[in-house]
């Protein structure tokens, strides 16, 4: 009997420590997220002193890989790729952006921890609309911008659930967009911008049936602005602001 029950407590103890064990890993290993977007965007055009506003709302997908929200101290990583969509009075929006993120995490306790990113990537977008002005043109205006970020980030880890907050700037590099109606198309550079950014994550340990799931707020800022000496470009601004939801499961 004290044989038996001696057997019985050292399995408990051994699948006890095995879990622990797989906990522990499960927190710092590199995890993908895949999962959807909601957005809500503002686009604020301004031209002198008066100013025109439009509101949006997307949805997309997204997907990422990395130790970001998972890592404790040391290198960490994380690569992504997302795109939105939406079609409203016969106007295709498109979004898409890639980006990899680079950085340095050190402890303040057993479960805080701050961290140092760098980064870069690439944004794109798309307004595309059919059959406008009396000869039916089909107009494409398209944006490209690679960009370099820098940022700061806090973790804080418990075994229900990681918290982090992130806040940084993007800064574009060599921007352009080419307004192209039907088979005529032209380029303009656009001034580099600082464009702000921040996020809210939570990584929910044990999910919907264990399975890990993350949830992200966040806002994005992105000013458009021709490199152009002209009069009408020094006096042309517009500004993007995007508040969003994503959410997904992590695997």
């Amino acid at each position: 009997m004290t044989r038996n029950g001696l057997t019985s407590k050292t399995a408990l103890a051994l699948c006890l420590a095995g879990a622990s064990h797989a906990y522990a890993d499960s927190i710092t290993d590199p995890i993908s997220t895949i999962g959807v977007i909601g957005s809500h965007n503002q686009y604020k055009l301004t031209v002198d002193d008066d100013s025109d506003k439009e509101r949006l709302n997307q949805g997309g997908l997204f997907y990422n890989f990395g130790n970001k929200l998972t890592g404790q101290e040391g290198f960490i990583y994380q690569a992504g790729i997302e795109g939105q969509y939406r079609d409203k009075d016969d106007v295709e929006y498109k979004s898409a952006r890639a980006d990899l993120d680079l950085g340095l995490r050190a402890a303040l306790s057993s479960n805080n921890y701050v961290d140092l990113i760098v980064g870069g990537g690439y944004d794109w977008g798309r307004i595309e609309q059919d059959d406008i002005g009396p000869f039916d043109s089909n107009v494409k205006l398209t944006s490209k911008s690679p960009f370099a970020k820098a940022g700061v980030g806090y973790n804080y880890l418990t075994p229900d659930y990681t918290v982090r907050l992130e806040v940084g700037a993007r800064y574009s590099i060599n921007s352009e967009a080419r307004l192209k109606v039907d088979g005529d198309s032209d380029s303009v550079d656009l001034k580099d911008k600082v464009n702000p950014y921040g996020e809210l994550s939570v990584l929910w340990n044990k999910g919907i049936s264990n399975l890990p799931i993350s949830t992200s707020l966040y806002y994005t800022q992105t000013r458009y602005e021709l490199d152009s000496n002209s009069a009408l470009a020094e006096r042309t601004k517009l500004k993007q602001e995007q508040v969003g939801l994503k959410v997904g499961l992590a695997f």
